[in-house]
């Protein structure tokens, strides 16, 4: 017999605990009923102090009743607080406890309380089941009607029931009769009264309350399965983004230094996406041995569409650059490509340059982007270079490109608008002042460093506010070409 109570008990465990959303549920109505109980309980002792103190002239009755009621939630607080809250048969214990106390305080109060009756049954539809609300309105039903019998002999009778003969006083005169008077009725004799007048109304009260109540716990249970299926979803749609995050990020250059062999330049770069995928990206690559492309673009939006408008601009670019053609015909190429096959309208801004690295020479062409800063000397300033219209914006347009020439020292410091756009919590903007302030504190570090003092003076400035936009740098030291 032991055994199958232990195999019972187990196969409900696992019943109970297979999903985790109403095991949380269930959780939360447990703690709220013991909330709700240890309320109850401050109310009983301050009546019980009213009556000890005879503030409340009241029948003996009720002191009993009283202590039973408090010792019942005591008991129920203490079980409650050894075992886990989470265990599966905590709700039914609990609930029959809270039935209890209220049936035993309704056969005291059997004329006043009608809401005792309702209680029970609300309370249990905050478990979201119909079965255990059908369940808990039967046992409530019934055991009112008990506690309307006992209430009936033992309990306060209503004053407008009671025939006194001609001559008598009352101990009380309140609504209910003093002890004294009580003990001189015949208590079967208003029994039929106390159940037409007392339970019947309170029945056809409780029978509202039992529909309200079965409806609530089926519309709660329809709540959870929504919220089920939405964080399953969640999930689902998490763990695409995450895995959306990773080609993102194996997309752009990730591995520093990147030409480990080549002492000409030294280049680094970073991208810190607002959301999981970003609109930002970075990119540079060496189309021979004396010419390299670097790329700094910022796509309108953010999130997977700006992503996936991210990866094919990036591969667009790619792919006319490979080709040996100039930063400007570069960008009339992908700006006709992404043109002719752009029914959402997006478009990117790009800031694209091409350093021939035997003489020092940088080639570039800005269609739309960020001023680009260079350290030529001392310090970082930025240039207002020649700007072009977006990318994506309108078929056949023509872009300007510039040269500068870079000596061995050199910089350039390019970015997307996440980095000057940035706010702390007035909404107050970090600018272009901030940006060069930080770039200056130490111009001759390496571009990492550059990099990392930048972030580091953003993150100061912004605080707790919420980042808002992707933010991305690349850096490039010039070296001076290798003599042979």
């Amino acid at each position: 017999m032991i055994e199958k109570i232990r195999a019972w008990n187990e196969r409900m465990k696992d019943q109970y605990e297979k999903d985790p959303l109403f095991h949380e549920n269930e959780r939360q109505a447990n703690q709220l009923i013991m909330t709700l109980l240890i309320v109850n309980a401050v109310i009983l002792v301050l009546v019980l102090a009213g009556v000890l103190s005879g503030f409340f002239l009241v029948s003996g009755a009720i002191v009993p009743a009283m202590i039973h009621a408090l010792v019942d939630i005591l008991i129920l607080w203490f079980i409650s607080r050894k075992v886990k809250e989470d265990t599966w048969w905590l709700k039914y214990f609990l609930l029959l406890g809270v039935l209890l106390v209220y049936a035993m305080i309704d056969s005291i109060l059997t004329h006043k309380v009608a809401i005792l009756m309702v209680l029970p049954v609300l309370i249990s539809s905050r478990y979201f089941s119909q079965g255990l609300t059908l369940a808990m309105s039967v046992l409530t039903s019934v055991a009112f009607l008990i506690s309307a019998i006992l209430g009936g002999l033992y309990g306060w009778i209503n004053m407008n029931d009671v025939t006194l003969p001609v001559g008598t006083t009352l101990t009380t005169t309140g609504v209910f009769l003093g002890s004294a008077v009580e003990g001189t009725l015949d208590r079967q004799a208003y029994l039929p009264g106390t159940l037409l007048f007392s339970y019947v109304p309170k029945l056809f009260m409780f029978a509202l309350a039992a529909v309200l109540a079965v409806n609530i716990a089926r519309w709660g249970r329809k709540m959870v399965e929504e919220q089920r299926v939405l964080a399953r979803n969640n999930t689902r749609i998490e763990t695409e983004l995450q895995m959306a995050t990773r080609i993102q990020e194996g997309m752009l250059p990730g591995i520093f230094p990147p030409f480990p062999e080549r002492r000409e330049f030294d280049i680094y770069a970073s991208m810190n996406p607002a959301r999981e995928v970003g609109g930002d990206f970075y990119d540079f690559f060496l189309v021979d041995d004396d010419h390299l492309v670097m790329v700094m673009a910022d796509v309108a939006g953010k999130g997977v569409p700006a992503a996936l408008f991210m990866m094919a601009s990036k591969i667009i670019l790619a792919n006319f650059a490979q080709m040996n053609l100039s930063p400007a015909k570069i960008l009339e190429a992908a700006n006709n490509t992404i043109c002719a096959n752009n029914p959402q309208e997006m478009f990117v801004t790009v800031w694209l340059g091409v350093l021939e690295i035997s003489t020092g020479i940088l080639t570039a062409a800005n269609a739309g982007h960020e001023y680009p800063c260079f350290k030529q000397g001392e310090m970082f300033q930025c240039v207002k270079d020649k700007h072009g219209l977006v990318i994506g914006g309108f078929e056949g347009i023509t872009y300007k490109e510039y040269s500068v020439q870079l000596s061995p020292g050199d910089k350039v410091f390019v970015y997307t608008d996440g980095l000057t756009e940035a706010t702390d919590d007035h909404n107050v903007l970090y600018g272009e002042e901030r940006m060069l302030r930080a770039l200056n504190k130490d111009p001759d570090a390496p571009p990492e460093m550059i990099l990392r003092c930048v972030r580091q003076s953003v993150d100061q400035f912004t605080g707790s506010a919420e980042q808002f936009d992707d933010l991305t740098m690349l850096c490039l030291e010039y070296k001076g070409a290798e003599r042979a």
